[in-house]
């Protein structure tokens, strides 16, 4: 045998080896590699940081019958409803801006007792917890003056000037000036100042009101908000004279009159526009009526707005709470939680 022969024949157990492990390397290249469940299983179990043990056939089983989309990282939770959006501005959708409308005379005894309020209002106004979303937002001093003319608080306080009776026609009402407050409601109604308020609502005061808690607006219209007058109770007594103010409402009209004034009192700006010129004419009507006057006294503008709310269908919440009156006549129970319990402090009533 050559020498050359020998070399092949010792070199193809070599040759035959080289062949077998090139072959193997092309099927695992062209072979998709084979679905290990029970080490793929353990990798996750690895990777989310879970201790490593045994894995029961099953769940390899079960792993691998989910095939590779089963390890996939499970999906995010849905995300949380979104927040109903605020209203405008950020403030909650229920709320309802008021504007104040403080009816008073020039008078310097009056002035001052505007300082007061408006001092006050404003102290509840920037104390209220609402922030930016309180309703006590405009506000405007309402004065019945001779002539209408400015007398000069103006420059302290928001201010709209009307003419009040005087002289000869005050003298129609025995010196009564209270019968003023319908009449310069009427005159502002009328002007472009009022036109110009952008709130829906108004809050009527009067000078010797202290606001003692920001004042919630609860009223919505044709449903106005209103303090009870404990002294003025209607009853059968009344009936001829709210009769005779108030034909339409007959014999048992009385009963739908409420024991309310026309402050405090919140109400929406289409419901005062319905009943202020009826307002001022009832009171009118009543203070020149002797038997009306006789028998209703003092608070007699007063029983001319609850008439006239009842003659227009515009019933009130009442709020026995809305204001305290203390005073020498007042009893424990008007005076418990006095600081807490009522939104105005009236002032005058018990005290002048």
């Amino acid at each position: 045998m050559s020498s050359a022969l020998r070399v092949v024949l010792l070199a193809l157990p070599f040759l035959a080896i080289v062949w077998v492990h090139w072959v193997g390397s092309l099927q695992a290249t062209a072979a998709p590699k084979r679905f290990d469940a029970t080490q793929t299983l353990v990798s996750a179990r690895r990777r989310a940081s879970q201790p490593v043990a045994a894995v029961p056939y099953e769940a390899a089983a079960r792993v691998a019958a989910a095939q590779p989309a089963a390890l996939a990282s499970p999906p995010p939770p849905p995300p949380p409803p979104s927040p109903p959006p605020p209203a405008a501005g950020g403030c909650p959708a229920g709320r309802k801006p008021y504007h104040t409308l403080l009816t008073a005379t020039g008078q310097v005894y009056q002035q001052w007792q505007c300082r007061i309020m408006y001092y006050h209002w404003k102290k509840q106004r920037d104390a209220d917890p609402a922030g930016k979303c309180t309703e006590l937002t405009g506000f405007t001093r309402l004065v019945a003056s001779n002539g209408g003319r400015p007398d000069g608080l103006e420059k302290e306080i928001p201010s709209y000037f009307a003419t009040e009776y005087n002289g000869a026609e005050l003298s129609r009402f025995h010196g009564y000036r209270v019968i003023n407050r319908p009449y310069s409601v009427v005159q502002y109604l009328k002007s472009a100042a009022w036109r110009a308020v952008a709130e829906e609502y108004v809050y009527i005061a009067e000078t010797d009101h202290v606001m003692m808690h920001p004042l919630p607006n609860k009223a919505a219209e044709g449903s106005p908000m209103a303090y009870v007058f404990g002294y003025m109770g209607p009853n059968p007594a009344h009936a001829k004279i709210i009769q005779k103010a108030w034909p339409d409402g007959g014999g048992e009209g009385w009963k739908k009159v409420q024991s309310i004034g026309p402050s405090p009192v919140v109400i929406h700006k289409r419901d005062l526009e319905k009943v202020s010129k009826l307002w001022h004419e009832t009171a009118v009507a009543l203070k020149t009526d002797a038997a009306a006057d006789s028998r209703l006294g003092w608070v007699i503008e007063m029983w001319g707005y609850a008439i006239a709310a009842a003659a227009v269908g515009l019933r009130h919440q009442e709020f026995r709470d809305f204001q305290v009156e203390p005073g020498a006549l007042s009893t424990a129970s008007q005076l418990r939680d006095f600081e807490s319990r009522y939104w105005v402090f009236h002032y005058t009533y018990q005290f002048e």
